[in-house]
């Protein structure tokens, strides 16, 4: 039988739509990437607004269209977030919340030998162990991700995911080196640490930093670490001080403010305020003066004014990102934010967007421009360029007639608002 896997939402969902796909293919099943094929297509949802829920719902129903025999497999957040009544009106088979993932295959082949409607949701106050989904290997890529974390206990007012994923729960550092070093022996170079708040990892004996430590002092020398996403508030002093001394840990930290007026942040219900996270920036640069930080950023926020925009935008242009991820707000039903009063109208956003957009471009193009040689991870080749990203974690293109593979340092010729580029003569060293 054949099997899609579709896939809304974050990186921790792609991580474990690969999961489910290296586990349906080591079951018998065969992947295919056409609806009208599928004879069992997972779609893997997300509900962090009522956007993603709409298009969670979409596509549930195009799988339907595509397909009227297919078995529908919808799995994820939007599942274990929606309300009976909803669930009932979905139309697929196999539901399964944001716990019993790793079961996924299972709950297939037990719905195959007996084809009823099954729904696998519990109360998300009971996910208190970690569910473990290993990969060990990622298809014709240097670079693996290993997620480490789920769940988060910060409620920010405008987010559904700790009603949806539950508590923080972490994966016991003994069973993270042992993924490790299957990823390592399978040939990754870099290992991604991702998690819904990778910085909370704690698993009753490790947190994140010690974490790292361990996986350092029991992998091979070239296997560099990367964090996903990390707040401001988990940054300790511990952690950087490890990230100084230690190259392999990636010149890149994605660290987000999602505003950058404290009014906002405050109705955000966000732990810090913009002072803090300055001041917190301005050390760790301080200490690792080569670590190029990026950041998430909402734009149209419940109230937000033009003063409080303004506000904003001048601090994000002070702080010197490297890039911002912008992202337009879109209220998500049951959360706190849905409840305020003063949205702000679409076209206000999509012009402060618009804005935020533009000064992303300006930031990246001075933050490449502070590095005369770049290490890149090669990730894939294209028409005879080589594909990556730099440490700190910046688009590069290499024009080379000899094979590149790995981590490899370079020296770039031209560069712009999508990456580096380098020809055959800016390459000058092989790591």
């Amino acid at each position: 039988m054949r099997f899609k896997v579709t896939t809304l939402g974050c990186k921790v969902n792609a991580y474990e739509s690969e999961f489910y796909a290296q586990e349906m293919i080591k079951n018998g099943f065969e992947a295919t990437e056409d609806d009208t094929l599928a004879d069992i297509h997972i779609i893997n949802t997300c509900t962090v607004t009522n956007t993603a829920a709409s298009k969670s719902r979409q596509k549930i129903h195009h799988a339907k269209k595509m397909n009227p025999n297919c078995i529908v497999v919808v799995v994820g957040c939007f599942v274990q977030f929606a309300k009976s009544s909803e669930r009932k009106d979905l139309g697929a088979e196999i539901l399964v919340g944001t716990n019993h993932k790793s079961q996924l295959v299972e709950l297939v082949k037990a719905y195959l030998e007996k084809p009823e409607f099954m729904e696998v949701i519990d109360d998300v106050s009971k996910y208190n162990s970690f569910e473990t989904m290993p990969i060990q290997v990622f298809e014709s890529q240097h670079r693996a991700f290993l997620k480490v974390e789920d769940g988060c206990n910060q409620f920010c007012s405008y987010c559904a995911i700790p009603y949806a994923r539950g508590r923080e729960r972490s994966l016991h550092h003994i069973q993270v080196l042992d993924i490790a070093k299957q990823l390592q022996d399978k040939g990754h170079s870099e290992i991604v640490l991702t998690g819904i708040h990778t910085g909370r990892y704690d698993d009753g004996d490790f947190n994140l930093t010690q974490l790292l430590q361990m996986l350092i002092e029991n992998t091979k020398s070239n296997i560099y670490y990367r964090i996903s996403s990390i707040e401001i508030t988990e940054i300790s002093d511990e952690f950087i001080e490890l990230m100084k001394k230690e190259p392999r840990i990636c010149r890149h930290l994605h660290i987000p403010i999602q505003s950058g007026c404290d009014i906002t942040l405050k109705r955000m219900n966000r732990p810090y305020t913009v002072q803090e996270y300055k001041d917190r920036i301005a050390y760790i640069r301080s200490q690792i003066p080569e670590v190029s930080i990026s950041t998430d950023i909402m734009c149209g926020f419940v109230q937000e004014s033009d003063e409080e925009f303004e506000d904003t935008y001048q601090n994000l242009k002070d702080i010197q990102f490297s890039f911002l991820h912008v992202f337009p707000y879109s209220k998500r039903d049951g959360t706190v934010a849905s409840r305020m009063k003063g949205e702000v109208h679409g076209s206000i956003v999509k012009e402060r967007t618009k804005r935020l957009l533009a000064l992303s471009d300006e930031l990246r193009l001075k933050d490449m421009a502070r590095f005369e040689e770049i290490e890149v991870l090669i990730e894939r080749e294209q028409k005879g360029w080589y594909l990556g990203y730099t440490n700190q974690y910046h688009s590069v293109r290499i024009k080379s007639s000899n094979l590149l593979s790995g981590r490899i340092v370079v020296k770039w010729d031209s560069y712009n608002e999508k990456g580096y580029v380098v020809n055959e003569e800016g390459l000058y060293a092989i790591k």
